[in-house]
């Protein structure tokens, strides 16, 4: 019996001490070695290739300091419109094409995949106090104080000194919509992409954070205890860490990310984390940065540029249901105007939908309830663009020789808005009620375009109702100049083709000037050699017009609104 004893005790002390081994082993191994590149942070044929130039710069903002910084263009960048804006700190480790990250490749993919906006990506390398620069850029002597520091310095440096620098150095167009500018960083950048936007969400609405220092190294600590007792704020974060990150007396860098985590979610941010188990290292950052830049990036695209092989182009006259209405007024009694409406593809009972109302050009006019699906109409009844922007579309049909806005369209600078609109514009307002009175509709997202008559009827309906519209996209048409001035507060995209001789481009340079001088900030796009269909190009642009009207939501400018249509997007 004692043998048998001894024989078990030395069985299972011999089983206890070769699982500790093997435990032993096992940590002794790299975590972060399952993590591994994908093709897409892989250079690949075919893909246009974004410039990346390099630059030094002398700081006044941190007095003494000297750094180096990148900045990528895409090569799909025309300058047209805006382009989206993201910055990286520690600029050297997001740059190189042989590192761990390979940023400028990813954008390269993406962009070209449709996955990604045309976006100007600037990377900066931490201020350093010497006349050299460190050979390892990691060390560099001011990185701390700028990174880790609470404050909004860094900020201030970022928006207020190297960013206009760059802008008019290179004579880009870069968004200054918060909702278009994202900002990202690894260890200690990630806390101060974080600190950034959280210290100025009216500049930079997107942090995307690698090993995150949420430590006391510079009081960051306090960021989960400050999330959960502030008002949200309008900004989007990812949160990226590993089990084996750092724990030393500055503090537990796997515990800091889970209590951002916890604290966000508290709060109801639109945030994701995704865990990992490896150590103080970008590698799994980089891993899973194609995907963690779609996610930030998601509402910006209409995602993948072409049709799946083999899938027919949707009739449009079988997606949109006819609707009819009876008016009264003018010339009509008790008239029935047909028109045709788009619902998403499925509706759930318990949300409510965007709008949208399209306002045909004059050679759709008619009675047969069919020619003014022709452009954006028939665009949205295509599943890509139906699935990605599920909304409800209100396309009324104008009848022949009238007219949206009863004016003279000879007139080549302006035109004075008519006391009453005329019975076409009443037709589609009694529409535009009666659609919102009986379908789930997101009345804080109802938006209005149209192109040629249907952009004079933008501009005309939309100072009617500058109560009722999110955004208005006038497309080639003419505004009276002296009325726009009520759309100062509405998101406004403007587009004309510089070749138009239908419409001359005057009209829309002229209304843009007028809503610019009363305080607002319309979008103009203005395209060089372009003729009378402007349209097209506008609205079939993946990361255009389209994606940036769904984004905009009533009423402007208010800090929780923005955070509620953020997290609904990721519904």
């Amino acid at each position: 019996m004692k043998i048998n004893l001894l024989a078990i005790a030395a069985a299972l002390l011999l089983s206890t001490v070769s699982g500790s081994s093997l435990a032993l082993g096992f940590l002794d191994e790299d975590p972060d070695a399952i993590y591994e590149l994908g093709a897409e942070s892989q250079r690949q044929d075919g893909v246009p290739k974004g410039e990346v130039t390099k630059h030094v710069w002398q700081s006044t903002t941190f007095e003494g300091t000297t750094r180096e910084y990148y900045v990528y263009v895409p090569q799909q960048y025309d300058g047209t419109q805006p382009a989206c804006l993201m910055v990286f700190q520690d600029g050297h480790a997001y740059v190189d094409e042989d590192g761990l990250l390979r940023v400028p490749m990813v954008f390269d993919n993406l962009i070209h995949s449709g996955d990604l906006p045309v976006t100007v990506c600037v990377f900066i390398n931490p201020g350093h106090k010497a006349e050299t620069q460190p050979e390892n850029r990691w060390r560099a002597n001011n990185r701390s104080f700028e990174y880790d520091s609470l404050g909004d310095q860094y900020a201030k440096f970022v928006q207020e000194e190297l960013v206009p620098h760059i802008v008019d150095d290179m004579r880009l167009n870069v968004s200054t919509d918060p909702e278009d500018r994202a900002i990202c960083g690894a260890s200690s950048g990630g806390i101060c992409a974080f600190t950034v936007a959280w210290t100025h969400p009216e500049w930079f609405g997107k942090v995307l954070s690698h090993i995150g220092s949420f430590t006391n190294i510079r009081g960051g600590h306090v960021y989960p205890a400050i999330i959960r007792k502030t008002a949200p704020k309008p900004i989007r974060v990812f949160l990226q860490d590993g089990e084996n990150d750092l724990d030393n007396e500055h503090g537990n860098w796997w515990l800091s990310n889970l209590q951002m985590k916890a604290a966000l979610n508290f709060k109801n941010y639109d945030h994701k984390f995704v865990a990992g188990q490896g150590k103080h290292s970008p590698k799994h950052g980089g891993a899973i940065l194609p995907d963690s830049l779609r996610w930030l990036w998601r509402d910006h695209v209409a995602g993948g540029q072409n049709r799946p092989e083999g899938e027919e182009p949707v009739d449009a006259t079988s997606a949109y249901e006819d609707q009819t209405i009876q008016y009264t007024g003018g010339e009509f009694s008790d008239e029935t105007f047909h028109y045709r409406l788009l619902r998403p593809a499925t509706i759930d009972p318990n949300k409510t939908y965007p709008l949208v109302v399209f306002l045909h050009g004059a050679g759709e006019r008619g009675d047969d309830n069919a020619s003014q699906l022709k452009y954006f109409p028939q665009q949205m009844a295509q599943p890509r663009w139906r699935e990605r922007f599920p909304c409800f579309v209100l396309a009324p049909q104008c009848r022949k020789d009238a007219k949206w806005v009863e004016v003279d369209w000879s007139q080549p600078e302006s035109h004075s808005t008519p006391d009453d609109p005329g019975d076409q514009m009443k037709v589609v307002q009694q529409i535009l009620k009666k659609t919102m009175a009986e379908e789930k509709v997101d009345a804080k997202r109802v938006y209005l375009t149209g192109l040629s008559m249907g952009g004079y009827g933008t501009w005309d309906l939309a100072v009617r109702h500058t109560d009722m519209f999110a955004a208005a996209a006038p497309i080639c048409g003419g505004a009276d100049n002296s009325a726009v001035g009520k759309l100062k507060d509405m998101p406004v995209w403007v587009a004309h083709g510089a070749a138009d001789t239908a419409v001359p481009v005057e009209r829309s340079r002229l209304a843009v000037a007028a809503l610019r001088a009363a305080g607002g900030k319309p979008i103009y796009v203005e395209m060089p050699g372009v003729p009378h269909d402007s349209w097209t190009p506008s609205y079939s642009d993946n990361d255009g017009l389209v994606p940036w009207m769904f984004r905009q939501r009533k009423p402007w400018g208010s800090p929780e609104t923005a955070n509620s249509q953020a997290r609904g997007a990721s519904k």
